[in-house]
């Protein structure tokens, strides 16, 4: 295994030795508190520094949608844009937890960043997220040049959760309308929510991040009670369901240590099949997150990999 993860594996275990419980037992809110501390440091600290953040409100159906700008230094007055959906099991992560992701690839793409904290779960459960991200798209690619960006040039991407919520939010919009993207970031996505694919049943247990117990609490308090049934219903819960014909060309990112690698893999496949330009990138002994973790090259070379696909199409 690679010596980098070995030593990622060995922090991880010294932390679950100092008695935090694991978050399937904890409430969301207690969850969220403990993500944000393990998450603060480790993954947010160092990086590009950017030219200009601020945060400011994109309107949403409900209520305002917090979001952050970031603008990379040395970029043109109108730039690609990219809107970006935080993971977190659709419970945890904001703007914050995502920081440094955020910020690299505000760099490596060339493009000013938008990251939102859409409503999360159970307060807010499916489809009110989701919701917040499509108003986000659709406010965008209507007021993109208010902020420098390009609307001919937009990109959409997340990580995770983020990764389900981009494939619905393009599903979505193709439906109802919005604007056009020129690629999307798909970062080891939950895209079937089903927890019998080969590597859920093969790695679930081990607790590398993402286990099986985590993942069904995530979707339990997304989904509700009823979660089996919109899954086999809604495409935009299980975007592998959905009619994928006319999405933007898309990057897949994941690990083969990662419970979701398989979501990848079908969603490539599914892809693929619809038509669509698709490029996977499957990284030996990589976990979930590690597109986060910055202490493992594996890390740079994902973003490398991300940035040289999106920027060939903006």
């Amino acid at each position: 295994m690679n010596p980098q993860v070995t030593k990622l594996i060995e922090l991880l275990k010294i932390m679950e030795s100092q008695g935090a419980p694991p978050l399937w037992q904890l409430s969301a809110q207690e969850a969220r508190l403990t993500a944000d501390t393990m998450i603060g440091a480790a993954f947010n600290d160092g990086g590009p520094v950017m030219d200009e953040t601020r945060d400011f409100d994109i309107p949403g159906r409900r209520q305002p949608i917090m979001a952050r700008l970031y603008v990379p230094e040395g970029i043109s007055q109108s730039s690609p844009g990219l809107l970006y959906l935080h993971g977190g099991g659709w419970v945890l992560g904001s703007p914050d937890t995502h920081d440094r992701l955020a910020r690299e690839l505000a760099l490596g793409v060339g493009a000013r960043v938008v990251s939102i904290a859409y409503a999360l779960a159970p307060e807010h459960p499916y489809p009110e997220g989701l919701d917040d991200c499509v108003d986000a798209a659709r406010w965008l690619g209507a007021h993109g040049t208010e902020i420098g960006i390009d609307v001919g040039r937009l990109l959409i991407g997340g990580d995770s959760a983020g990764g389900n919520l981009t494939a619905a939010t393009l599903l979505r919009v193709k439906e109802e309308g919005g604007p056009a993207f020129r690629a999307a970031i798909y970062i080891y996505g939950a895209f079937t929510l089903t927890i019998d694919t080969p590597s859920m049943q093969a790695w679930g247990d081990r607790d590398l991040i993402l286990s099986l117990k985590v993942m069904d609490w995530f979707r339990s308090l997304y989904l509700g009670e009823d979660a089996i049934a919109v899954i086999g219903n809604d495409p935009y819960a299980a975007p592998i369901h959905g009619d994928l014909r006319g999405l933007p060309p898309a990057v897949l990112v994941v690990g083969s240590l990662d419970p979701l690698q398989s979501d990848s893999e079908m969603f490539a496949a599914a892809l693929t099949k619809a038509g669509v330009e698709t490029e996977l990138h499957v990284f030996d002994d990589a976990p979930h997150a590690f597109a986060q973790i910055f202490m493992l090259d594996m890390a740079a070379d994902a973003i490398a990999r991300i940035s040289a696909f999106t920027r060939a199409r903006v």
